[in-house]
């Protein structure tokens, strides 16, 4: 049977304040404590994650080796996502084979034989050239499928369906081109009012599972999306606050009452940081309007490699308790450190992102316990792949006395399946970030998911790639 919680959400959200019992406090040695327990966990599993990874018959083993030869050459990989990133705006065979031969005439000693036969033979009008052509498109194709669920609302609900049947939540991220009309907004508020309202009914009636579908407290909304506020307003301007927010709010309300309707969660992402402010405010102004004030099944990203962060958390917990309903926050480490620092040294700006990924793993720890310390008002649902943050999440809840199912993990759609399948089976709930949408037009998101996977700090690549000691993957940021 389906579990719903429509007409509960004022009740439920109350419930966090009147009526829940405080855990012991904490020892004086929680410090300790949780380090200790961080260790024991992440070696714990890590010995577990060592005869998870798939085999050479499991086509995610040819992707990863694919990623394992762009990663040992530094100017191969840089050309590699070039080409991808560029081509959705490829559309003959031609225009990708002369592509092709610029972007990688650069590196070509750098290739595999076959590759730079492949280049050299090959001429844009030419049999070979549109063969070329076509094993490319198709090849980075292949690998938007791994990492982007579908395009149709038919498609979503297969993927999640199946996300479902291996233990996991799910919430979806509509991708696509930038907002750069109103029908452009328009239309992507659409695709989530159809989205919302096509999985509801099939997804609410599927049979109960208790730790994906209940929290602490009771029911949680099982149809789980995100969404860009940009993408709702093609003029989004910081520079123009109020014209900004109030075509914003105008285009959100739809979403938060469909939501409300069937029983679903709104998760308002987090974009570069000239956007950061602006959406805070825009998230909490709508949010304390009478008709949206006691709605809990919403939520926001706060970035840890933003040195502020600290204080917009804060922030948001005074918020949350003047306003008197609990919200989600979903912490990360920050997908925008790239455009943020090339952007700003252009411009002789400060840089508002710390510069060593550390410092971003250091904050994540100490945002990570204040979610954990204050989780009656801001749910903590952290987002990593990393199983240093992740083993101390865990630990610094237990430490803290959290209930576990007061916070969730959250990994990426495609990546690091084998460690969200250890966590869900210690009886975390896991929920995977599911973008949907054209695979073209969502290119781009392939290219940032790429550098993420194989950039030098990345830990799926020290621990799958470069054989990085266990003691070093856990060492305290």
């Amino acid at each position: 049977m389906s579990t719903s919680k429509k007409g509960q959400g004022k009740g439920r959200s109350k419930a966090a304040t009147a009526t829940e019992a405080k855990p012991a406090a904490p020892p004086a040695d929680v410090n300790a404590s949780i380090e200790g327990e961080t260790q024991e966990l992440g070696r714990r599993l890590w010995s577990q994650l060592a005869g998870t990874a798939p085999s050479m018959f499991d086509r995610r083993w040819w992707d990863d080796r694919i990623l394992s030869w762009a990663m040992a050459d530094e100017s191969v990989k840089v050309q590699m996502f070039r080409f991808v990133d560029v081509l959705p705006m490829l559309h003959s065979h031609e225009s990708i084979t002369q592509h092709l031969q610029e972007y990688f005439d650069e590196v070509r000693s750098h290739l595999p034989w076959a590759a730079r036969l492949a280049l050299e033979i090959s001429q844009p009008n030419t049999v070979l050239g549109k063969a070329l052509a076509l094993n490319a498109r198709r090849n980075a194709m292949r690998m938007s499928q791994r990492f982007i669920a579908g395009a149709k609302v038919e498609e979503v609900l297969q993927a999640v369906a199946r996300l479902r049947k291996q233990g996991f939540a799910f919430t979806l991220d509509l991708l696509g081109e930038a907002t750069t009309s109103e029908r452009d907004a328009d239309a992507y508020q659409h695709a989530y009012l159809r989205l919302i309202d096509g999985l509801s009914g099939e997804v609410n009636a599927w049979p109960d599972a208790a730790v994906l579908d209940r929290d602490h407290e009771g029911p949680i909304p099982r149809v789980n999306v995100s969404v860009k506020l940009s993408a709702l307003y093609s003029q989004f301007r910081p520079i123009d606050p109020v014209g900004t927010a109030a075509a914003v709010k105008k285009r959100l309300r739809p979403l938060l009452r469909s939501a409300r309707k069937h029983d679903a969660y709104i998760h308002v992402d987090m974009e570069q940081y000239s956007y950061k402010d602006l959406t805070i405010e825009i998230f909490k102004d709508v949010l304390m309007e009478d008709e949206f004030r006691d709605f809990p099944d919403v939520g926001i990203v706060l970035q840890a490699y933003l040195p502020e962060t600290e204080r917009d958390a804060a922030d948001l917990l005074e918020w949350a308790k003047k306003r008197g309903t609990p919200v989600w926050v979903r912490l990360v480490k920050g997908a925008y450190w790239d455009y943020e620092t090339v952007i700003c040294k252009a411009r002789d700006w400060p840089i508002p992102v710390y510069q060593q990924k550390w410092e971003s793993d250091a904050n994540f720890e100490r945002l990570t316990r204040f979610l954990m310390e204050n989780y009656r008002w801001l749910r903590p649902a952290l987002g990593s792949h990393n199983l240093r943050s992740l083993s101390h999440g865990i630990a610094c809840a237990h430490q803290l006395g959290v209930p576990e199912h007061a916070y969730e993990l959250q990994m990426l759609y495609g990546m690091g399946t084998e460690q969200a399948q250890l966590f869900s089976a210690l009886g975390h709930r896991v929920r995977i970030y599911t973008p949907f949408g054209e695979l073209i037009p969502g290119m781009a998101y392939l290219v940032r998911r790429l550098l993420e996977n194989t950039s030098n700090d990345s830990f799926l690549r020290q621990s799958f790639t470069e054989n990085v000691a266990i003691e070093e993957l856990l060492m305290k940021p």
